[in-house]
């Protein structure tokens, strides 16, 4: 089996659980083919993206793909345009829903996918490629399933009945909470068998055994003790809360700092904030940071606080991969009691959960472990241990994999008749490779291509 993976935008620093994912799947000898509509907003790359044996494919401007979309319309391309299709969803989802650009990336990516053998394709995000995904199979054939983590299907996709024709159209979809998979089901209760939970894991060679594994902790005094927390900076990742809550351990006398890494559109306010409470000796925003950064800051980190709640249009956290990271690097966690993370932190055992939203009580759980260093210890081992029994990424793959495997033996029998197909209608012809087209300055160009199509030459 040959596998796909369809991104709108790829790579994206936050999503490390897609490269563990990748990572893993390479690893164990699946042979990937990457394809991303977009390119990623920053330079800013992970360190492991590097050991990505596959490379990232990404789609021409859309100025291209209306000419590939005529092309198909006449009939001068192996692929059919989807029209009936986009009228279709034009009329259901309206004008947001965006299926005349959603059926030109997949006219596109349904091209490079059958060129590069692909038998199966996997989406993350139920939104965006998802819905493109529907289009491609629609195109090609390709199988495809889906792994919705939470806000994508929550609030991004913006319906319920798109989410059910996307969720129909799947082989499987793959949800990686208990909690969001109910969410799920509950959307598309029609479709409740096809619906998996998955948990997201974690590689844990990137994050190194803490040293108490072989010697006694060695454990910080109660002076100078390091606060990390790691997001997007938008609202529902709680950062005024934990500000506040660092203003009123600054009252009570705690000797602390506290490090956000992250970046986003309340940088300024939170910076603000900061400035408004004198606590800019104390709290400070780092802005985005890579991976291996982050994790030489959670190795240093005494505890890691993560106040995620949900914001004013329902957006929340599922299932945060920096909780996971901070219990590798057994750090204990104080967080919320939100969506799936009461899946992942334990409370009392390897970490504190707290109501969302709720200062007082996220201070007084900061101020607890940053007293009592004997607390900190036993969290982080039996943070470290969880993940290693529950949330390694080797083991976590191993049910996708299953689902993979069932699903493309399932559709072998197409994949072959498509593969039939794509080599009866394939053709020989010639590639143009122009610096900017169309070109009102290339007259010459634009004949000779015209002279081309008249004597029936394929392009």
């Amino acid at each position: 089996m040959r596998l796909g993976y369809l991104y709108s935008r790829y790579p994206v620093i936050s999503q490390t659980f897609c490269d563990a994912e990748m990572l893993a799947l390479e690893r164990l000898g699946v042979e990937l083919t990457i394809g991303s509509v977009h390119p990623p907003l920053t330079s800013l790359r992970h360190e492991h993206i590097s050991r990505l044996r596959a490379p990232i494919h990404y789609a021409p401007p859309q100025e291209i793909l209306r000419i590939w979309e005529k092309n198909a319309k006449a009939g001068r391309t192996r692929w059919k345009w989807p029209g009936e299709l986009v009228d279709q969803h034009e009329q259901k989802y309206g004008p947001c829903a965006k299926a005349g650009l959603r059926a030109r990336n997949a006219l596109y990516f349904a091209d490079f996918f059958s060129r590069n053998g692909v038998d199966y394709l996997h989406v993350h995000f139920a939104n965006r490629a998802a819905h493109t995904a529907v289009f491609l199979k629609q195109i090609s054939g390709i199988p495809f399933s889906v792994t919705a983590h939470g806000q994508d299907f929550m609030k991004d996709l913006g319906s319920d009945d798109l989410l059910r024709e996307i969720c129909a159209a799947a082989e499987f979809v793959v949800a990686e909470t208990d909690y969001s998979s109910e969410l799920l089901r509950q959307r598309c209760p029609n479709l409740a068998a096809k619906i998996y939970r998955v948990y997201n894991g974690i590689d844990l060679e990137q994050f190194p055994a803490p040293l108490y594994e072989t010697a006694p902790p060695a454990v910080a005094p109660y002076s100078g003790l390091r606060i990390l927390s790691v997001g997007r900076l938008v609202a529902f990742k709680g950062f005024d809360h934990l500000i506040d809550a660092c203003a009123e351990l600054a009252r009570r006398g705690c000797d602390f700092t506290c490090d956000i890494i992250g970046d986003g559109p309340l940088r300024e306010t939170l910076q603000a904030k900061i400035g408004g409470l004198n606590l800019s000796s104390r709290v400070s925003l780092l802005g985005s940071l890579s991976q291996q950064v982050v994790s030489e800051k959670l190795q240093a980190a005494d505890v890691f606080a993560l106040a995620s709640t949900t914001d004013a249009q329902g957006a929340s956290d599922v299932f945060p991969t920096v909780i996971l990271e901070a219990m590798a690097s057994a750090c204990p966690v104080v967080s919320t009691r939100l969506a799936g993370i009461p899946e992942l932190v334990v409370q009392g055992e390897t970490g504190t959960l707290v109501s969302p939203g709720d200062t007082a009580a996220l201070t007084d759980a900061l101020e607890q472990l940053l007293r009592d260093s004997e607390l900190r210890s036993r969290y982080g081992r039996a943070g470290r241990a969880r993940i290693e029994q529950h949330f390694r990424i080797e083991n976590t793959v191993g049910p996708l994999v299953e689902l993979f495997e069932t699903a493309s033996n399932e559709s072998v029998k197409s994949s072959h008749q498509r593969r039939a197909f794509q080599n009866e209608t394939a053709a020989s012809g010639i590639a143009y490779l122009i610096d900017c087209w169309p070109d009102k300055e290339l007259p010459v160009l634009e004949r000779e291509l015209e002279e081309m199509k008249r004597r029936n030459v394929p392009r």
